[in-house]
């Protein structure tokens, strides 16, 4: 394994020696960067309606003109910033449908859940103030609202969790009402935001509290689908 990565390197260092980074795309990256950053900083301290391109320009020491070269709109630029988190978020939902979910023994292990709200909590300790701005801050945005779209996207994603089990083990009982799905789906996305929004709470407490909360929906669930 290390002769391989030996190999490697010594090929990237040939490449580049080949065709080396082009001085002026390598100062386009800086710069876009550069604005995403600064961008980010301004648009967490005073949220989307309150943060204006050329604040961001100037701050970025750079003209406005220059910043639309490189984002079209404002809308452009929030969204480049929140990106990374969106990408990470809807990586997390779906994995709730994953193959280690979809075990008949699910409702008699509760590591499964427990692991999922977890990821859930690490998710949000990484990304805790785009995570505030996104469901705070983004007023005037393609991204307003975006507190429902989670409750909709786990709504849709309980719907399907239910049609893979029943495809599954057919003597399940997966006639829940949707109701009820919009409502487990809210309930999940309050604990999200509670632990967003709520810094004051050990890590214990949190864990203790997640690990409860995974019980008494395991329980829930296996009540309502039994034969």
């Amino acid at each position: 394994m290390r002769f391989f990565n030996e190999q490697i390197k010594t090929m990237f260092i040939i490449a580049n020696l080949i065709n080396p980074p082009c001085p002026m795309q390598t100062l386009k990256e800086e710069t876009r960067r550069r604005i995403i950053d600064v961008a980010r900083r301004e648009f967490i301290a005073h949220g989307a309606s309150g943060t204006s391109i050329r604040t961001i320009a100037h701050k970025a020491g750079m003209a406005v003109g220059n910043v639309y070269n490189y984002f079209r709109s404002k809308d452009e630029l929030f969204r480049e910033v929140l990106r990374p988190l969106i990408e990470r978020l809807d990586s997390y939902l779906l994995s709730h449908n994953k193959e280690q979910h979809l075990r008949l023994d699910v409702f008699d292990m509760e590591e499964p859940q427990n692991e999922y709200l977890i990821a859930m909590h690490t998710l949000i300790r990484s990304f805790r103030p785009e995570l505030r701005l996104l469901l705070s801050g983004a007023e005037g945005t393609s991204l307003a609202g975006y507190k429902e779209r989670i409750t909709d996207h786990q709504t849709r994603i309980g719907t399907e969790y239910l049609r893979l089990m029943k495809e599954r083990y057919p003597h399940l009982n997966t006639d829940i009402s949707p109701f009820l799905l919009r409502i487990a789906a809210s309930t999940w996305v309050a604990i999200f935001c509670e632990l967003v929004y709520h810094e004051e709470y050990t890590e214990e407490e949190i864990e203790l509290a997640l690990r409860q909360y995974a019980r008494y929906g395991i329980a829930g669930w296996k009540a309502l689908m039994q034969p």
